[in-house]
């Protein structure tokens, strides 16, 4: 009896510590700021429908209805559907009308605009390749909830935004989507201002994104911009990839194969190194002819035959990078710094089929050290980027994806996020 009496009294404590913690946690939750998500480069799902105006160059290419585009481990593993996903992932610059497309029968979404889902794993059968699911789980840890005030922001890696004056279908309407967004993730959570968290690509991306709206906006709906490892600047091994392919970080595809796709892609013209970074008298590549700095990419593009990119470099990329203004809003920028990162490519002769040296400098792995610092001091001496504003946090020895994977540099990053203004 004794027992039993002991037994009872023990569930009782244990289900009102069960409702304090759930009423402290709810608390908790209605003080956060909402938070929208934009991630890194193809660190979210992408669907494709194939129409009667596909021509597959193997039968094999041939689908119906909608599926996986990316991200599919299973159909990569085979060298004949590495070709299929190339065709299939390839956009097309159309000159006369300045924009860019997808393949001609190829229709492509995003799914799960709005939600996490879809940027937790980009291959949900697997998951095996994330460095995103960490970082939400800390998030629901602290009393962030998906669709309460968690949103996500994918997109489709594949295209950019061009300067105001060009065509940029695709990059548009997804900015016309995150500031419907952002305005949803405020008016959910009584009209509280957003924490835009933004990794890699997505933070230039988020970047143009705030230029675009206005200052009153911008100081309505945005309570903080943290990028995180953003390439302000531009990536060195961007032109190692447009020479020799890129396979996605997936060691059993042949970057040779994903060549022609990554070529075509507004995306990997943006993130080629900016002369606003990079200095005229740094050699990004040397062959034993002559030298090739972030002043010289229009010849880079020509040297290696992808002379087709460079119109689309000098008019929709270069002058969106030749100044870096600052949003105007608060910013805290968290970078890793003290990795080997490629800096220079010597190649032995003048063919660029020949594997190159690789020179190495500072930054998180991926990033060079320059780009990733490129918008301090100038945001942290504008009168909105004054110290109170702006804070540039460097987290040594991280990689560019542990930011968001390592315990310690996910406190310094949590903590970025929280601080007050």
């Amino acid at each position: 009896m004794a027992i039993a009496s002991w037994l009872r009294w023990l569930l009782v404590a244990v289900a009102a510590l069960l409702v304090l913690a759930a009423m402290m946690l709810g608390r908790r939750s209605q003080q956060l700021h909402p938070m929208v998500v934009v991630p890194g480069y193809a660190t979210n799902e992408l669907d494709a429908r194939l129409t009667e105006l596909y021509r597959p160059s193997s039968p094999r290419c041939k689908k119906t209805g909608w599926f996986r585009l990316y991200l599919n481990n299973t159909a990569l593993e085979d060298p004949s559907d590495v070709r299929c996903f190339a065709e299939q992932m390839s956009t097309v610059y159309d000159p006369l009308s300045d924009d860019y497309y997808n393949a001609r029968g190829v229709e492509t979404s995003v799914p799960f605009f709005g939600s996490t889902q879809g940027l937790r794993y980009p291959d949900p059968d697997r998951k095996d390749f994330s460095y995103m699911d960490k970082f939400v789980s800390r998030l629901e840890r602290i009393g962030y909830h998906d669709g309460k005030n968690l949103f996500g922001a994918p997109y489709d890696f594949r295209y950019a935004v061009a300067p105001v004056g060009h065509r940029s279908r695709v990059g548009l309407a997804f900015f016309r989507r995150l500031k419907r967004l952002v305005e949803k993730a405020s008016r959910l959570n009584g009209g509280r201002p957003v924490t835009i968290v933004a990794h890699s690509f997505g933070g230039p991306l988020a970047y143009q994104f705030l230029l675009r709206r206005p200052l009153s906006w911008r100081k309505r709906f945005v309570r903080r911009f943290v990028p995180v490892a953003a390439p302000w600047g531009g990536v060195v091994t961007v032109m190692l990839a447009l020479n020799s392919g890129n396979n996605l970080a997936l060691p059993f595809v042949d970057p040779l194969a994903l060549k022609a796709e990554y070529r075509s892609l507004e995306s990997s013209v943006w993130l080629l190194p900016s002369p606003k970074v990079f200095p005229a008298a740094q050699p990004l590549v040397a062959t034993k002819s002559r030298n090739y700095s972030a002043h010289d990419m229009a010849d880079f593009l020509g040297a290696i035959g992808l002379r087709e990119a460079i119109r689309p470099y000098r008019t929709r990329a270069l002058p969106l990078f030749s100044e870096l203004p600052s949003p105007q809003v608060p910013v805290a920028c968290v970078v890793g710094v003290g990795r080997d990162t490629l800096e220079r490519m010597v190649y032995p002769g003048d063919d660029f089929s020949v594997a190159p040296t690789m020179v190495m400098g500072d930054g998180d792995g991926l990033v060079n050290l320059a780009s990733l610092v490129a918008v301090d001091p100038a945001w942290r001496r504008s009168r909105a980027g004054a110290s109170a504003h702006f804070k540039m946090v460097k987290v040594s020895n991280v990689s560019h994806t542990d930011l968001l994977v390592e315990d310690c540099a996910l406190d310094i990053l949590i903590d970025a996020i929280q601080r007050p203004n």
